[in-house]
């Protein structure tokens, strides 16, 4: 059947820049998204104060839109605002959003002309819209995750006050108080030194330190000629390495332990990670998407006492403050939890959400795009990586390949044992699933390699040419760049055809 209109669920940064691909191809798209606002995590409503992005500038931008000369180097949130409203302006996807619109229902429709019948919500009013196909743009952070403990309601009554990161927008409301925060990912330790800056006092809660990456190793180095190079990537293991990579993780190994050893020296060395309790338990290579950056001021806070960090649990509210799992209670204003989001598609119908997410709440795509048995039905963003805006950028463009019927896809038997095998090798690498199987931090690259040969580029488009590209940070435009030369190359294809017509002899996918 011929696809025409186009449904994109959520105006994040998966969502823009889906939208912007298929809109560039002439199809009729219709976002919808139910915050006021589109950024998805940077929306303004959700920022916390302080917030910037982990990596650069250069490093997060769009193929085809770099970001202001004038931005810090690390972008702020208010930053990002404009990045990506001037991103949807620009490409026109401004005018296809309907903002404040929550989707409620996603069912299949069959028939003459199968295709989806999606609900949303609007201003309490109810509507259903039927599409060709959808695109699930909702991201893994849309759902805040709150734990739920006992004496709430008594610790409310007592004036106190419970948010979650994304409820934290304003900083004057924790002037003079006494702030807890719980966590230790990014949002966690930002909102304390945050508190440390601002608020009468300052108390970290946490269960197990994690890894945290300064913005510049032993004050010098740049995070991004570290951390974000084909090189840096190299060191850590995947399902489908090259030879040169199997080598190094195999006859190398040495090598690699002793890597990833002199790493960790270093970040406990620049951080005093011994002295302040900070050490995580487990090696760095294999924390795939917990590793976070670190805030300026962070380790020095809690080195001064500005921060007083408390490794344990709360378990349970008081009146005036929260009692820890060690017996001993905190007096508390206000309990900001950075504790991440639940990730979960509760609008899908029951029996197709039953196959992209198991039991234990994972969820199983094939490239982290599709399902097999789950027609005219694609998912951006549920591939978190380093690089999420490029990584969404390449899987838009896989997905507008897939819709065209430009890609010659495996039977779904050989799609199913691809999913399972790439999930068998995540709980073997990482000893469980991290992120929901949604996290491709160690090997964020690749993957975009790989979406790119199943579009069809072949060793003379390569994106990594000689030493210097594999040593240095990724520049996103070679991607537009490669993505322009496959474009030409497809037409000219089109047009040395005897019918005219295209032939889709591209790449198997799979391989």
């Amino acid at each position: 059947m011929e696809i025409k209109h186009i449904c994109v669920i959520g105006a994040g940064i998966s969502g823009l820049v889906t939208t912007k691909t298929f809109i560039e191809e002439g199809y009729d798209v219709t976002v919808f998204e139910k915050q006021k606002g589109l950024g998805g995590v940077w929306e303004k409503s959700r920022s916390y104060p302080g917030l910037t992005t982990q990596n650069t500038g250069d490093t997060y931008s769009f193929s085809d839109y770099p970001m202001p000369a004038s931005y810090p180097e690390w972008p702020t949130a208010e930053d990002m605002q404009n990045y990506l409203n001037s991103y949807a302006d620009n490409f026109g996807v401004l005018e296809r959003i309907r903002f404040q619109t929550e989707v409620t229902n996603v069912s299949r429709k069959t028939g003459e002309q199968p295709g989806w019948i999606v609900t949303i919500r609007v201003n309490e009013k109810e509507e259903k819209h039927e599409f060709d196909f959808v695109l699930v743009c909702n991201g893994i952070f849309s759902t805040p995750k709150l734990p739920s403990l006992p004496g709430r309601e008594e610790f409310a009554a007592s004036g106190g006050r419970v948010l979650h990161s994304t409820e934290f927008n304003d900083a004057s409301i924790i002037e003079g108080k006494r702030v807890v925060v719980v966590g230790f990912g990014k949002s966690a330790c930002d909102i304390a030194t945050v508190a440390a800056n601002t608020a009468r006092e300052s108390t970290l809660i946490f269960r197990q330190p994690l890894w945290k990456i300064p913005r510049f190793f032993l004050g010098l180095v740049n995070l991004k000629y570290i951390l974000l190079t084909r090189f840096s990537e190299a060191w850590f293991p995947w399902r489908q390495m090259g030879r040169l990579e199997s080598l190094l993780h195999t006859l190398g190994k040495p090598l690699v332990w002793a890597f990833w050893r002199t790493n960790e020296t270093l970040l406990r060395l620049q951080f005093g990670l011994d002295s302040c309790g900070m050490l995580p338990e487990q090696p760095m290579n294999q924390v795939n998407c917990q590793i976070t950056i670190a805030h300026p001021d962070f380790f020095k806070y809690v080195h001064s006492g500005k921060i007083q960090a408390i490794k344990t649990s709360i378990a349970k509210f008081i009146p005036g403050g929260v009692e820890l799992a060690n017996g001993q209670q905190l007096q508390a204003d206000i309990v900001i939890f950075g504790t991440g989001f639940r990730q979960e598609l509760p609008f899908l119908e029951e029996e197709y959400r039953r196959q992209v997410v198991d039991e234990d709440g994972n969820f199983s795509l094939y490239r982290y795009l599709i399902h097999p048995n789950i027609p005219q039905m694609g998912f951006v963003g549920y591939n978190s990586s380093l690089y999420s805006q490029l990584t969404s950028e390449v899987s838009a463009w896989w997905l507008l390949e897939y819709v065209k019927g430009n890609l010659l896809l495996p039977l779904p038997s050989a799609m199913y044992e691809e999913m399972a095998a790439n999930m068998d090798w995540m709980k073997t690498q990482y000893h469980r699933v991290v992120a929901k199987a949604t996290c491709i931090f160690s090997f964020s690259l690749r993957y975009t390699e790989q979406l790119m040969e199943d579009m069809g580029a072949n060793n003379q488009l390569g994106v990594w040419k000689g030493i210097s590209q594999i040593m240095m940070p990724v520049d996103s435009s070679l991607y537009n760049k490669l993505r322009q030369e496959l474009k030409s190359q497809r037409l000219t294809n089109v047009n040395d055809s005897p019918t005219n017509e295209s032939n889709h002899s591209e790449l198997e996918v799979g391989g």
